[in-house]
C-alpha cells in the first residue's frame, strides 16, 4: 500500500479475528459436529443435555450456571427442573487444546467417506483457519449471528403462544415428557376415557 503521509510504500496486514454465522455454518467452519448430545463447541463433553423420551429430541439444560454467582434463580426448583443449581460454569475449551485434537485428522471430502458416530468423533476435520498462526490463541473464533437466533426464537414463541397448528411446540408429547421429568404437575395430561386433555399453560391465548 502507498502511505500518503510518509510518501512511501508499506506492507498492509489484515487479521481475521472471528466469523459471524448461523449454527450450521458454525459447524462447517469450525470442523465440529453441532448435532447430538454434545452440540456445544465451547464446552464439548461438558454440555448438559436431556434426551426426551416422548419428543425424541435432545434438549440442552442447566443454563442457570451461566448466571452470576448466588443469583436467585439458582435456588428456584419449581420454575425449572425441580432441583437447585449448585455448579458453576465449566471451563471453555481453549484453542490450543482444540488444535491438538484436530491436527492429525485426515479429511476426506465427498459423500464416499465412512460415517462415524458424532458421540465418539465430535471433531470432524481440521479447520482451515488453523493455518493462521494466531488462530489457536484467539479467545473467541466463531460468533453466532444474532439475527438468526432472534428469528428462530421469535417464530417458536409466536407459534406456541398462538397455538398455530403444525408449528406449535406445545403438544401431547411435550406434556408426557413433563411427566417423565416429574416437573410442572399442573401441565400433566389428563386422561378422560378415550380422550386426553392437555391443561393450558399460563402463556395460552384463547380466541375469546
Amino acid at each position: 500500500m502507498w502511505g500518503a503521509n510518509l510518501q512511501q510504500a508499506f506492507r498492509l496486514r489484515s487479521m481475521v479475528f472471528c466469523t459471524i454465522n448461523d449454527f450450521p455454518a458454525y459447524g462447517n467452519l469450525s470442523g465440529y459436529s453441532v448435532k447430538g448430545h454434545y452440540a456445544c463447541p465451547i464446552y464439548e463433553r461438558n454440555t448438559s443435555f436431556i434426551q426426551l423420551k416422548h419428543g425424541k429430541k435432545t434438549t440442552y439444560s442447566r443454563h442457570r450456571r451461566f448466571l452470576k454467582p448466588y443469583h436467585p434463580y439458582w435456588r428456584l426448583k419449581k420454575a425449572f427442573n425441580g432441583s437447585q443449581e449448585n455448579e458453576s460454569v465449566p471451563q471453555p475449551l481453549p484453542g490450543k487444546k482444540v488444535y491438538d485434537m484436530v491436527k492429525d485428522i485426515i479429511t476426506i471430502f465427498g459423500k464416499a467417506q465412512k460415517k462415524t458416530s458424532s458421540e465418539t468423533n465430535i471433531w470432524k476435520k481440521r479447520s482451515i483457519f488453523f493455518d493462521l498462526p494466531y488462530w489457536s490463541d484467539l479467545h473467541v473464533c466463531h460468533c453466532l449471528d444474532v439475527m438468526h437466533v432472534e428469528k428462530n426464537v421469535c417464530d417458536s414463541l409466536i407459534d406456541t403462544i398462538l397455538n398455530i397448528k403444525g408449528k406449535t411446540n406445545d403438544g401431547l408429547k411435550c406434556h408426557q415428557d413433563l411427566v417423565v421429568m416429574e416437573i410442572q404437575e399442573q401441565l400433566h395430561p389428563i386422561s378422560q376415557g378415550r380422550r386426553t386433555y392437555l391443561p393450558p399453560a399460563c402463556h395460552t391465548m384463547s380466541t375469546t
